[in-house]
């Protein structure tokens, strides 16, 4: 997969390099299930009409440029991710737009033109909530006519459980409840992140990499897992939700300075963070877990 990163100065230097194409058009962040039915309607329709299957994001956040909320955006995953599931789904070109106030000023034509017509669209698809340009004036019923009648605007329905829509601002609350139990059913997948191993002869623990989404402090149950290599843990995320305490005594895959990914599984019973404090070794469905020392 072709990975482009493109700006107001660079744009015209990857005009001569598009093909035809479909592109499937959103933020992605967290790549759940919504995102997964647009993308796999452009895949549908790229097959279908033998054109490139390209996808375009957008970087940083829009609400953190427009500052329309106060509160600091939080991300579920890092660019990085976002591209290796992306290549996985079968993009074959991905443009991460920078989002900068100059292109939020971009009228809706001007950004059909500029940034989807003058680089080969043919098909632009997107959710049913999809918006674009100055104020988010445009959305998928009007591309058709921004283009000047070449790009046929493709608007997916809205993909829910039991009415309430998938996204990524409630995957983001969710996750900020400590509900690891239910957001699979609307990531696809338990939610995962990736962090780095500091070990000593007292504690372990992880520090996530940026632009990853913790849960609030508590004791969950989680998979780690390195290259093919995988096991089972409780741990705890600690009051100031900047690090992941491991137990010391259960190293087997834990090595100091590496890199691990956690896939979150449920949140412990809130009674058993006091017992665990209490009681140097217990024993929760017979895994290993943290002793009062590592708090």
């Amino acid at each position: 997969m072709d990975v482009i990163y493109v700006n107001k100065s660079n744009r015209h230097l990857f005009l001569s390099e598009s093909e035809p194409s479909v592109i499937a058009l959103g933020f992605f962040d967290g790549v759940h299930l919504g995102h997964r039915q647009v993308i796999n309607e452009a895949i549908r329709i790229a097959d279908e009409k033998k054109l490139q299957l390209a996808c375009m994001s957008f970087f940083p956040h829009p609400k953190e440029v427009l500052k329309r909320d106060k509160k600091k955006i939080q991300y579920l995953m890092p660019m990085n991710t976002k591209q290796r599931i992306l290549k996985k789904l079968g993009v074959q070109k991905f443009y991460i737009v920078q989002f900068d106030q100059d292109f939020a000023s971009l009228t809706p034509k001007q950004f059909v033109q500029k940034y989807l017509l003058e680089f080969g669209v043919k098909y632009a698809v997107a959710g049913f909530d999809f918006t674009y340009g100055q104020f988010g004036e445009g959305n998928m019923d009007r591309i058709k006519t921004d283009s000047n009648n070449s790009i046929e605007g493709v608007k997916v329905n809205k993909v829910d459980i039991n009415g309430e829509k998938i996204s990524s601002t409630l995957i983001r609350k969710l996750i900020s409840t400590g509900k690891m139990d239910i957001v699979h059913r609307y990531l696809g997948e338990h939610y995962q992140i990736k962090g780095q191993v500091y070990s000593n002869t007292k504690t372990v623990e992880v520090v996530p990499s940026p632009y990853y989404l913790l849960p609030p402090p508590g004791v969950y149950e989680v998979t780690v897992s390195k290259g093919n290599e995988s096991d089972d843990q409780v741990v705890l995320i600690t009051q100031d939700a900047t690090k992941i305490i491991f137990p010391a005594h259960n190293k087997r895959i834990l090595v100091n300075q590496e890199e691990i990914h956690i896939s979150w599984k449920k949140r412990l019973s809130p009674g058993l963070f006091t017992i665990l404090e209490k009681q140097p070794k217990h024993n929760v469905m017979n895994k290993p877990v943290f002793t009062s020392g590592l708090l």
